[in-house]
Formats: C-alpha cells, sequence, structure tokens
C-alpha cells in the first residue's frame, strides 16, 4: 500500500486558560500562587480546580488537559511521525485549531506540558520566538475543514467499524479523522454537522480518547507495514 499521510484532530480538548469569572477564587489563588504566576497564566485543571469549576457552565466538558496530554503522547511516539505519515492538530476549547510540527517532542511530565500549553494559548505559537513547534494555525473548525473538505468523526453513536476500515475510509476521501478529546458529554452540534462520516470502533467497550488513538495508530502502521 501506498505511504498515504493521514491528518488525527484531537477535537474540543478541555484546554483553556482559567476563565475570568474564576480567577479571584481561593483554589485559583492557591495554584497561581504555587507555581509563582498570574491567574490568567494557569490551565484549568479539575485535580486543582474543582470547587472553582462548579461555577462554570459545561463544567463536565472542561478542566481535563491530561487527555490532551495523553493522547498527543500515544499519538507522537511512534515510527509514522518519523516516516512523515502522520499530521496531528488540535482544538482547544475555545475553538481554535493548532498543528504540531512533525519533529516535535511533547513534554512526557504533565506539569511541563501544562506550563508549555499555557504559553501557547497566550501566545498563539510555542516557543514565542524562532521556529514554531506548534502553532495556531486556523481559528476555527470551520476553516479547517472547508480546507480538507470533510471530516471523518470517530463517534460514539456513529456506524461500528474496525479500526482498519476506518483507516481506509480516510485514505480514500483525504479526510482527517476527528477524536473527541473531552471526558464527558457530546460533540457541539456544530463539529458534527462537519462529519462526512461518522464511526465507532467495534468491541464492545466503549475507549477513551488515548485508546481510540491508539488503535488507529496501529492499524496505520500495520498497513503502512511499520510494524
Amino acid at each position: 500500500m501506498a505511504k498515504t499521510r493521514i491528518e488525527l484532530i484531537l477535537l474540543e480538548a478541555a484546554l483553556e486558560l482559567v476563565p475570568r469569572e474564576i480567577r479571584s477564587h481561593p483554589q485559583v489563588v492557591k495554584t497561581a500562587r504555587r507555581y509563582e504566576v498570574e491567574p490568567d497564566e494557569l490551565i484549568l485543571d479539575k485535580s486543582l480546580h474543582y470547587n472553582a469549576m462548579s461555577m462554570l457552565s459545561q463544567k463536565w466538558k472542561r478542566g481535563r488537559p491530561d487527555i490532551l496530554h495523553v493522547s498527543l503522547l500515544v499519538a507522537t511516539d511512534t515510527p509514522l511521525r518519523e516516516k512523515g505519515l502522520l499530521r496531528i492538530y488540535f482544538q482547544s476549547y475555545d475553538g481554535r485549531i493548532f498543528r504540531l510540527a512533525d519533529s516535535v517532542r511533547i513534554p512526557k511530565n504533565y506539569e511541563r506540558f501544562k506550563g508549555l500549553m499555557a504559553q501557547l494559548l497566550r501566545e498563539g505559537r510555542v516557543p514565542p520566538e524562532g521556529e514554531s513547534l506548534i502553532w495556531q494555525e486556523y481559528d476555527s473548525l470551520k476553516d479547517y475543514v472547508r480546507e480538507r473538505g470533510g471530516l471523518i468523526l470517530l463517534w460514539e453513536k456513529g456506524r461500528g467499524a474496525s479500526p482498519t476500515f476506518i483507516l481506509s475510509r480516510a485514505i480514500v476521501t483525504g479526510y482527517p479523522l476527528g477524536v473527541g478529546a473531552f471526558p464527558r458529554g457530546d460533540f457541539k452540534k456544530s463539529t458534527l454537522r462537519k462529519a462526512r462520516e461518522a464511526y465507532r470502533i467495534m468491541g464492545g467497550i466503549q475507549l477513551k480518547t488515548w485508546g481510540v488513538v491508539g488503535r488507529l495508530i496501529y492499524a496505520l502502521e500495520r498497513t503502512a507495514s511499520l510494524i
């Protein structure tokens, strides 16, 4: 099989800076002092800001940057990246679309990762100067999908299919594979409307984000004869 590049986009990631309405909450202030930063420079993290988040709308979909962290580690630590067969994007909670350079290495330390993401959300790129390793490429999912003609969504209500079949559809259509990177709830209606095809991985269990990513990557590596 031809070595076809696949695009993966992690959608609606639970990644954001602490929102304005809770920056004065004692939990947020305590965390800011601990890290010696201002409250508006912190990544919202449910494990640290659980009580503060009770004031937020859609709190069940927010404050889980660890989901993106683990999923990016799974996606980037693979022969696919070495061969240039996987391009990775992710969408932050506010809707912006970021791209990873093909050679970027995600920090394995969670605290370092959050610091990197805080800088990215503030500056739109990391590092702020020099060659970008991660950068904002689109303002919205609409702009991203428009250039690609469609999206294949991994969705718990989609048609049951094997990872190999889902991958074959991505190769035939050229559409990116979209996987949700939030803890609970469903995709936004605006996201669902952009999907040309929607599938769930068969197997009888509901996989976590990184489980879906891992299954898709394994299928692609087998298809490309990398394992």
